[in-house]
């Protein structure tokens, strides 16, 4: 019979193998939280909401009324653009911070957009509103009214809703 020689045969002792299988873990874990998780950054992702609801409440007055929002958004976070048959105001920026007594520019005339925060708190919540104004004695033009509600961090679009006066 032959006899066999395991003189030459190395191989990884047992401890060696244990800790590269830890490592291996600990590595694979943290690739995984991270891929997870957005690589670390917070995430700053547009809320979703609507404007649901726009109509005529006089010859000079629109209202645009605010809807559900997934979660809390300060009218601060947020633009409008109002566009008047497709005729952007001729300020620039064209889309700006929500504020009480905002003015847009369009077609010479100056249109005053009113904020209602019914809850005072600066948040955008269901029922809030603005109403949209001609100058006192002027009807509003005839055409498209289109409010849309912009993402102040991204520019990304929350909403738009429109109305035909």
């Amino acid at each position: 019979m032959m006899k066999k020689s395991f003189k030459n045969r190395s191989a990884v002792s047992p401890v060696i193998a244990t800790i590269l299988m830890v490592a291996i873990t600990v590595v694979l874990a943290a690739v995984l939280y991270v891929m997870v998780m957005g690589f670390g950054g917070t995430s700053s992702s547009a809320p979703t909401g609507t404007i649901s609801a726009s109509e005529k409440l006089s010859a000079e007055d629109l209202k645009f009324q605010f809807g559900a929002f997934s979660k809390d958004t300060q009218f601060s976070d947020c633009k409008l653009l109002l566009t008047i048959d497709g005729e952007q105001p001729t300020e620039s920026p064209a889309a700006r911070v929500i504020t009480d007594g905002m003015t847009f520019t369009i077609d010479s005339v100056v249109y005053t957009l009113d904020l209602q925060d019914l809850t005072g708190d600066g948040k955008i919540a269901n029922g809030d509103y603005v109403t949209i104004s001609s100058p006192s004695g002027t009807d509003l033009a005839t055409g498209e009214y289109v409010l849309t509600l912009i993402w102040g961090q991204d520019g990304s679009t929350i909403d738009t809703q429109s109305i035909t006066v």
